[in-house]
C-alpha cells in the first residue's frame, strides 16, 4: 500500500540533529572522570560494596589503557540505544528523541535513561493487565475443568506477574495437566519466592508442596528436609493442636517410613492420629486417613493383627462418610487384604 506524505513523515525514524562523534580523547576523559567519583564512593563503602567498587575501577582502567577498542564498543551501544529510542519516537516526542540521541554522541546517557524508565513504567501497567487478564482466563478454564487450558493461562500470568498466587497456580495445574518437570520447577520458584516475601504461612504451604513432588522422585533426604521446615513453622504459628499441623506431621511421617524408619514414622503417626481425634473427632474421614497410614506402618512391622484392626476401623469410616466408589474405599480393602494375605 502506497503511503502518503504526511503517513510517511509520521512513522519516519527521527533524525538526530548533527553532532561531532566522541572522539579518543573525550572518550578517555570521560571514563576518567567516572573512574574518580567510583574512587570517591570506595572510600566512604566497606565490606562487600569495597569488591565491586574494586572491579568496577579496574574495568575502567582497562577502558583507558585500551581506548580504540573500548571507544567502538561504547559506539555500537550507542547505534543499540539510539535504534531503541527511534523505535519510542512517535510516543516520546521527536524533540526529546533528538536530545537524547546528541547526548549519547557526547558519552551522556541520563536523557536516555530517563526516556527508558518512563517508557518501563508505563508498560510495566499493560504487563500488570495483562498478567490479571491471563489469571482470569485461568480461572475460567479451572471453573469448566479444563485442566491443560488452566495451566496455560496460570503460566502465562506467573511469567507476567511471578506473584505467589500465580505461581501457584501454575504449578497445582502443571501436576493436573500432567507436565510434572514444570510442576517441579515451579516448585522451586514458589519456595524461593516464599522466602523473598517473609511470609511463614506461604512458605511452609510452598516447602511441603515442593516437598511432595521430591518424594515423588524418590529425593527422599531432601523432602524430609523441608517436610521438617514446615512443620517447625507450623508449630511456631498455628500450634501443635491444630488440625493442619497433623497433616503436615502425617507428610513428615511418611517419608521418614519412605526410608525405612518404620518405628520413627509410627510414633509420628500416632501423633497426627491423637490430634484428629482431639480436634476432627473419629468420624471424620481425615481421620480415616490416619488409621489407614497408621495401618500400613503396622503391616510394614509385621504386626499384622493390629494392622489389620486400624485398617477395618478406617474403612467403617470411610464408607460412612464417602461415596461408595471413591478410591480411598477400595484403597483401604486392597491394603486389608495384603495384611490378611501376609499374616496366613
Amino acid at each position: 500500500m502506497k503511503l502518503d506524505d504526511a503517513t510517511t513523515a509520521a512513522i519516519a525514524p527521527v533524525q538526530a540533529k548533527d553532532t561531532t562523534a566522541l572522539t579518543v580523547t573525550d572518550f578517555i576523559r570521560l571514563r576518567r572522570e567516572l573512574k574518580a567519583d567510583i574512587e570517591r564512593d570506595l572510600e566512604a563503602a566497606d565490606g562487600s560494596e569495597k569488591f565491586t567498587l574494586r572491579a568496577q575501577i579496574a574495568d575502567l582502567e582497562t577502558q583507558i589503557a585500551n581506548p580504540t577498542e573500548a571507544l567502538a564498543t561504547a559506539n555500537k551501544r550507542i547505534a543499540d540505544l539510539e535504534d531503541i529510542l527511534d523505535r519510542a519516537g512517535n510516543d516520546i516526542g521527536g524533540d526529546r528523541i533528538i536530545a537524547a540521541k546528541a547526548a549519547l554522541e557526547q558519552g551522556d546517557y541520563s536523557i536516555a535513561d530517563d526516556i527508558f524508565a518512563e517508557i518501563e513504567a508505563r508498560e510495566e501497567i499493560a504487563v500488570q493487565n495483562a498478567a490479571r487478564a491471563a489469571f482470569g482466563r485461568g480461572e475460567v478454564a479451572e471453573a469448566q475443568v479444563r485442566w491443560h487450558d488452566a495451566y496455560t493461562h496460570f503460566a502465562r500470568s506467573a511469567s507476567l506477574a511471578p506473584t505467589y498466587q500465580h505461581v501457584n497456580k501454575a504449578r497445582w495445574y502443571a501436576g493436573l495437566s500432567g507436565n510434572y518437570p514444570e510442576a517441579f520447577s515451579l516448585g522451586e520458584k514458589l519456595v524461593s519466592l516464599a522466602r523473598s516475601e517473609d511470609n511463614s504461612t506461604q512458605l511452609a504451604e510452598a516447602l511441603n508442596n515442593h516437598a511432595i513432588g521430591l518424594r515423588r522422585l524418590g529425593r527422599y533426604p531432601e523432602a524430609e528436609g523441608l517436610y521438617g521446615e514446615a512443620l517447625k513453622i507450623d508449630a511456631d504459628t498455628i500450634g501443635t493442636a491444630h488440625p493442619d499441623y497433623a497433616i503436615q506431621l502425617n507428610n513428615f511421617a511418611s517419608v521418614v517410613q519412605d526410608q525405612g524408619r518404620y518405628g520413627e514414622a509410627e510414633g509420628l503417626y500416632r501423633e497426627a492420629l491423637k490430634i484428629d481425634v482431639d480436634r476432627i473427632g473419629t468420624a471424620h474421614p481425615a481421620y480415616a486417613t490416619r488409621l489407614n497410614n497408621l495401618g500400613v506402618n503396622m503391616y510394614y512391622q509385621k504386626k499384622f493383627t493390629e494392622a489389620r484392626d486400624l485398617l477395618e476401623q478406617a474403612l467403617v469410616i470411610q464408607k460412612a462418610t464417602l461415596p461408595a466408589d471413591h478410591p480411598e474405599i477400595a484403597l483401604t480393602e486392597r491394603s486389608i487384604a495384603a495384611v490378611i494375605a501376609a499374616a496366613e
